[in-house]
């Protein structure tokens, strides 16, 4: 089993309700990829189909078969197209046109930390920020597939694949426009979904393609806010606990089908200064001495929110400092180090994958699945609109 454990976090909880009615599921979104990487040379090679390489006028400039191979390099705001060593053109903005009825391609960045990565659709690319801008225009439910793929990885029971892409159908759809001002749908980040190419897996595909379509909503038809993560450790939490809004389907729950799966334990070991530190400098907060016997010897049978009584510290905030797996642990004092005893990984919020996986695993249907994790909640099938 191979859990991509890319967890989506949030910076804010915004929740304005999205209603599915005369609704329906674009054909094509635009995702910028490679978000965030300085790239300055890459690779664009045909895998399947045929490709124009068009100007920023529409003017046909090469048409690439199967195993063609061409070389972007910036050059300043410009880039040339390279072949076989030769500069052929020198633009500031192109795009690679399918032009069969399938298209794919692969783009293998000069990057040495960068590995190649499969797309289906179109290419388009331009040049900001010192920097290759890429956008890939594709079939929404390829890019489905791909972030199945990259955020639950492979081998895993077919009701759990499909319980997968419907939340991350509905979670792009409900936020289709959070990247509308810089050109583009989404981006390929956890925060808008792992999207680092096409799928691959002929499982995940199926999956997606039996669900087409398909999304989940609350009791009014509004699109959800579905967040997941990867274990909850036998516990999901509240909305509210971690971000702004009390939403009545993300609510906490018992929850024993993860407990035993890979991300369901952890240790980790910081310094007792460590903590006193980051205590005084976040919080200002310098905890007298029966105050820090509390703190070290910090206990949860059931989730807490807050490490000490007075409600001060939240424990997302000592997560995120110390690059803990997740919020829900222990603490016991060993010298002059803490000893972090953990269970799960992520924030805990929503579906948590290894239960649902499991819960696939024993029989569990998509509908029993999505609606524990999501409760009063129903499945809502939408069309897909057509481009002509």
């Amino acid at each position: 089993m191979r859990l991509k454990y890319l967890v989506i976090f949030f910076l804010g909880f915004l929740c304005f309700a999205q209603s599915t009615a005369g609704r329906t599921i674009p054909e094509i979104i635009d995702v910028g990829i490679f978000s965030g990487e300085r790239i300055n040379r890459f690779n664009f090679t045909v895998t399947h189909g045929r490709y124009l390489v068009c100007n920023n006028n529409h003017e046909k400039l090469l048409e690439l078969t199967p195993f063609s191979t061409i070389t972007f390099e910036r050059k300043g705001s410009e880039f040339n197209i390279i072949r076989n060593d030769s500069v052929l053109y020198t633009e500031k903005e192109i795009r690679l046109q399918g032009a069969a009825f399938h298209n794919s391609f692969i783009l293998n960045p000069s990057n040495r930390d960068l590995e190649l990565r499969g797309y289906d659709g179109d290419l388009k690319i331009d040049v900001k920020n010192e920097s290759f801008f890429l956008i890939n225009s594709v079939p929404f439910e390829s890019y489905v597939a791909g972030t199945v793929q990259w955020e639950s990885g492979f081998n895993h029971h077919d009701n759990f694949y499909q319980v997968q892409a419907i939340i991350i159908r509905t979670y792009a759809l409900r936020n289709l426009e959070r990247h509308s001002h810089e050109g583009f749908h989404l981006c390929d980040k956890v925060h808008c979904q792992a999207y680092y190419g096409k799928s691959t897996e002929a499982s995940i595909i199926a999956a997606v393609n039996t669900c087409r379509g398909e999304v989940v909503v609350d009791r009014n038809g509004n699109l959800l806010n579905t967040v997941y993560h990867a274990n909850c450790g036998g516990e999901t939490v509240n909305s509210e606990d971690l971000w702004t809004e009390a939403l009545p389907y993300l609510r906490s729950d018992k929850d024993t089908y993860c407990t035993d799966m890979p991300g369901s334990h952890w240790q980790a070991t910081i310094s007792a200064r460590e903590l006193g530190n980051f205590l005084q400098q976040r919080y200002r907060y310098n905890p007298t001495e029966n105050e820090w016997k509390g703190i070290t010897g910090f206990r949860q049978s059931s989730r807490r929110h807050y490490l000490d009584p007075g409600e001060r510290v939240h424990l997302r905030h000592i997560r995120e400092h110390f690059g803990l797996r997740s919020t829900y642990f222990s603490i016991r004092i060993e010298g002059e180090n803490l000893l972090l005893t953990g269970k799960g990984y992520g924030h805990g919020v929503g579906l948590c994958q290894e239960g649902a996986m499991q819960r696939a695993r024993h029989g569990h249907s998509r509908e029993e699945i999505l609606k524990f994790y999501y409760r009063n909640t129903s499945i809502q099938y939408l069309e897909t609109e057509e481009v002509w």
